[in-house]
């Protein structure tokens, strides 16, 4: 029965003891599918076979609408069972304790510190997650304000005042990562302004201000999104600094700046009596805060003077900067009929890709004003 025999009797010679000597080749192997009846020559066979006829959709696991990677991460904010979706899993276990898929997002949204492992499982397929949750306490939350707001009403922004900053923060241990990006966020004002002794003047603020917003951005709090608008308009992100923030002022210059962009039809009028936050002011460093005083000028030709200014600071400009005073001063010289000045300085801008659109749409304006 192991054998297999060729059937071919005719080769097969005597062996002298009244049987046949035959000649017997052993079976090859087989390779069945351990998940059906059919059964392969090769090993290649199967797999192809297993990847064809049984592919099995991996496990999934989504956190607000975002597919989880394997790698671990930190929540800060909290979430409802319906912030976890988990698919194609027909197993799950959640600390080593087997949970019902269904139930993960319950388990997982009621937690407020510690670290979790996740695993989903299908039919031989297992993905593991793992999440850190440290969420901060409302209380926690306050006291690192009010340690804010006691450092802004100290008027002074030194090494020596954040560090001050920290310290009093320190004991509100939920709130360390809202405490952690106020303080990045200072730092990079410091470097900005040119106040940090171990760095040359505005060298290494970027950084700062990317870890402060990359940390402050989950916090529905007055300073964290007085922060991430003023950065945002900073970085021309103008969506980003109208949603972000509560100052009317920021959000009335970046809509403007906007539809300037896009070519649509915005504010002429004088934008600098627009209300804003004390916030606003308090936190905004120098520059950032002239910049929004000229880009909020009227733009129906009359601000002769403010424009001046404007082209004298140009020179000194970071490139973030300089297009969004070149958008203002190239309008307001078009609207005062100095096309001139105008073309010159929207030259400067046709070969960003994010003024692309303005500028062709421009020099179409002023070839229309210059018609007879």
């Amino acid at each position: 029965m192991g054998f297999w025999h060729t059937g071919y009797m005719e080769f097969h010679e005597p062996n002298g003891e009244g049987s046949w000597a035959g000649v017997y080749v052993p079976a090859p192997p087989t390779y069945p599918c351990p998940r059906c009846d059919l059964i392969f020559s090769s090993d290649q066979d199967l797999r192809v076979h297993a990847f064809g006829g049984h592919s099995t959709r991996r496990p999934i696991l989504v956190l607000m609408g975002r597919e989880c990677g394997r790698s671990r991460l930190t929540v800060t904010v909290p979430t409802t069972p319906e912030s976890w979706v988990t698919r194609n899993a027909r197993r799950a276990a959640v600390n080593g304790e087997s949970v019902a898929p269904g139930a993960v997002g319950a388990l997982l949204s009621a937690q407020r510190s510690g670290v979790f492992d996740v695993e989903l499982a299908s039919e031989g397929v297992v993905q593991e997650f793992q999440f850190e949750f440290k969420l901060a306490e409302e209380d926690d939350l306050r006291g690192v304000d009010a340690t804010l707001e006691r450092l802004i009403d100290g008027h002074e922004l030194s090494l020596r005042a954040i560090d001050d900053f920290i310290m009093r923060a320190k004991p509100y241990e939920t709130a360390s990562r809202y405490q952690a990006g106020l303080a990045d966020y200072l730092y990079g004002v410091l470097r900005r302004e040119g106040i940090d002794p171990a760095s040359a003047p505005s060298d290494g603020y970027q950084a700062k201000y990317d870890q402060a917003v990359g940390a402050l951005g989950a916090f529905d709090r007055p300073p964290a999104e007085a922060i991430c608008g003023l950065v945002g308009f900073h970085y021309n992100q103008f969506d980003r600094a109208m949603t972000k923030t509560r100052s009317q002022r920021v959000a009335s210059v970046s809509l403007r700046l906007q539809a300037i962009l896009a070519g649509v039809p915005w504010s002429a009028g004088d934008l600098s009596s627009a209300p804003h936050t004390s916030l606003d002011i308090a936190l905004g460093d120098s520059t950032v805060n002239r910049v929004l005083q000229w880009c909020a000028v009227p733009l129906d030709g009359s601000a002769r003077d403010q424009a001046a200014d404007i082209v004298a600071a140009l020179p000194v400009q970071r490139p973030y900067d300089a297009l969004k005073l070149r958008l203002i001063v190239a309008e307001h010289f078009l609207a005062a009929g100095d096309h001139d000045a105008a073309i010159r300085h929207a030259e400067e801008l046709r070969h960003s890709q994010k003024t692309e659109h303005w500028y062709a749409n421009f020099r179409s304006r002023v070839e229309g004003a210059t018609v007879p």
